[in-house]
């Protein structure tokens, strides 16, 4: 019976009854739905909430880095091992004490080996000249192969001489020719497989560029420190000393002889004669060429 009349009802007022629902639809429609402004004006940002959790994580690294970078410029302390992520996010700016003492110590190694380079390999150039070992004339001129021999009194002979013998007198500081690298000191000139005559105690220096200059000090003294060292042109590498071997009738004297590629040169040739101790020749010694011939 109920659903009788339920049915009789829905029948005779539906119309009414479907108006009524649409009506109450919209009610609610318009009082539970938010309107434009809705909930954005009880939380302008969304996203303000992460925004400040990042940003007090970044301001924790930075104070963390910056107390780091603190710790490595303090006096005597020493630089922690690790926690590299926090060195590497350390601003700039807090970092350069650090960094500018390391730079200086670069700088200072770089120029101290360059240094040590430069000095290390001399280099004598085409039409570069000789400066005087010692200050006195030429008393034995230049002969090779190609040149007519010199006679050696104390030996009653001729021979080549493959160098020339300068007048020094004993003690007299003898000087390096040019810039270059001692290679060899020898007591006993005799040992060499040059040709040369016997000189005594002997010093080779090698200039570059294949010349290469060789001292016979007879009884004079060279610097043995020097060996391996690389000497400046006009610096001493040794004393004079009493004459020996063919030279020793000559008076005091220093031996030199010059070298280009592993072939004997005429050292007169090489001989700065702008110099004031320029070179002659003793009387009575056929030098076999003048100065203006070295030229």
């Amino acid at each position: 019976m109920i659903i009788k009349k339920i049915g009789q009802f829905l029948k005779k007022y539906a119309f009414y009854v479907a108006i009524g629902v649409v009506s109450v639809g919209a009610l609610a429609a318009i009082f539970l739905v938010p309107g434009r402004d809705g909930n954005v004006k009880e939380e302008p940002n969304p996203y303000a909430k992460n925004e400040e959790a990042v940003g007090r994580v970044v301001d924790d690294i930075t104070d963390d880095t910056s107390d780091v970078v603190g710790q490595y410029e303090e006096p005597g302390s020493e630089v922690p091992q690790g926690n590299t992520a926090s060195q590497d996010a350390a601003p700039q700016e807090n970092s350069t004490g650090a960094e500018q003492v390391k730079d200086e110590q670069i700088v200072a190694e770089t120029f101290e080996s360059t240094t040590a380079n430069a000095k290390a390999e001399p280099f004598f150039a085409e039409g570069d000249t000789f400066v005087w070992p010692v200050s006195g004339q030429v008393i034995v001129p230049y002969t090779d192969e190609s040149t007519k021999h010199w006679f050696s009194e104390a030996l009653n002979q001729t021979m080549r001489t493959f160098g020339i013998c300068i007048a020094a007198t004993e003690g007299e500081e003898v000087k390096a020719v040019a810039d270059g690298k001692v290679i060899d000191i020898l007591d006993d000139s005799s040992t060499m497989d040059s040709g040369i005559p016997y000189v005594g105690k002997t010093v080779i220096i090698d200039h570059g560029n294949g010349y290469k200059s060789l001292y016979g000090f007879q009884n004079g003294s060279p610097d043995k420190n020097l060996l391996g060292k690389v000497v400046r042109a006009g610096e001493v590498i040794g004393t004079a000393g009493s004459p020996t071997g063919a030279f020793i009738q000559q008076g005091e004297n220093i031996y030199l002889q010059a070298m280009h590629n592993e072939a004997v040169v005429d050292p007169l040739k090489l001989l700065d004669y702008k110099q004031e101790a320029s070179s002659t020749g003793a009387e009575g010694v056929d030098m076999g060429h003048t100065p203006d011939d070295a030229q």
